[in-house]
C-alpha cells in the first residue's frame, strides 16, 4: 500500500496542486507541459464524461506516465447528496473504469462541490476510496476571479496563511492554465516550501 505523504514533513510547507473537471483536450496538454518544465507533480480529479473519447483517456494516461495522480471526480459532476446509493456507485464505477490503468493503487475521490454525507462516505469506504478535499479554494472558476487572473492572488492569500495547502483549481479554464506559472513562481518564493503529491 502506498504511503500518504502530504503534511508529514516537519518544518516544510507542503503544497499539493490539484485540478478538477478535466481533462480538457485544448488546455490539459499545455498544463502538463508546464508541470513537466517545472518538474512538479499534481493531482487530476477527472470527470468521466470528459474521458469518453480515446483522446481524453490518452491525456490521462499521459498524465499518469509523467507521475501525476489521477482521481475520480464522478461521471457527470452531480451533487452526490442528491443521488441514490445505486446512482452514486454507478457514477464512481463508470469513471473508475475509464481511468483504468492510469489509476493509482490508492483510489482517490473528490466529491463535486465538496458535497457529501454519511451515505456517500459509507459508499466511498466500501468502494475503497480515499476522499481528498482542499483547504485552498482559488475560485479560478468564478467570473470575478478569472478576470485578469485574480484567482492567483486570492489563492496566495490562503496559502500564505496555512502551514500546508491542498490547492483547488480547474484545468478546463484558460485563465487557470495561462496563469498557473504565476502561481507556481509565487509559491516558490515562500521559505521552506515543497510541492508534494498526496501519495507515492
Amino acid at each position: 500500500m502506498a504511503t500518504i505523504l502530504y503534511g508529514t514533513k516537519k518544518g516544510i510547507r507542503e503544497i499539493v496542486l490539484t485540478f478538477d473537471d478535466g481533462p480538457s483536450l485544448q488546455l490539459t496538454p499545455k498544463l502538463l507541459d508546464i508541470l513537466a518544465t517545472r518538474q512538479i507533480k499534481a493531482m487530476f480529479f477527472v470527470v468521466g464524461q470528459q474521458m469518453k473519447t480515446a483522446a481524453g483517456r490518452n491525456l490521462m494516461e499521459r498524465a499518469h506516465s509523467e507521475g501525476h495522480l489521477i482521481g475520480n471526480h464522478s461521471y457527470t459532476h452531480a451533487d452526490f447528496k442528491t443521488l441514490s446509493e445505486k446512482k452514486v456507485r454507478e457514477e464512481l464505477r463508470k469513471t473508475q473504469d475509464l481511468i483504468g490503468p492510469a489509476a493509482h493503487e490508492l483510489k482517490f475521490f473528490r466529491p463535486p462541490y465538496g458535497s457529501t454525507n454519511g451515505m456517500v462516505d459509507k459508499i466511498l469506504k466500501s468502494e475503497g476510496y480515499t476522499k481528498v478535499l482542499w483547504n485552498v479554494d482559488t475560485l479560478d472558476w468564478h467570473p470575478k476571479f478569472r478576470k485578469n487572473g485574480l484567482w492567483v492572488g486570492h489563492g496566495m492569500i490562503q496559502i500564505n496563511n496555512r502551514e500546508d495547502s491542498i490547492v483547488l483549481m480547474h484545468d478546463i479554464h484558460a485563465t487557470t492554465v495561462n496563469r498557473v506559472e504565476d502561481l507556481i513562481t509565487r509559491i516558490k518564493k515562500i521559505p521552506k516550501v515543497e510541492f508534494a503529491i498526496y501519495a507515492d
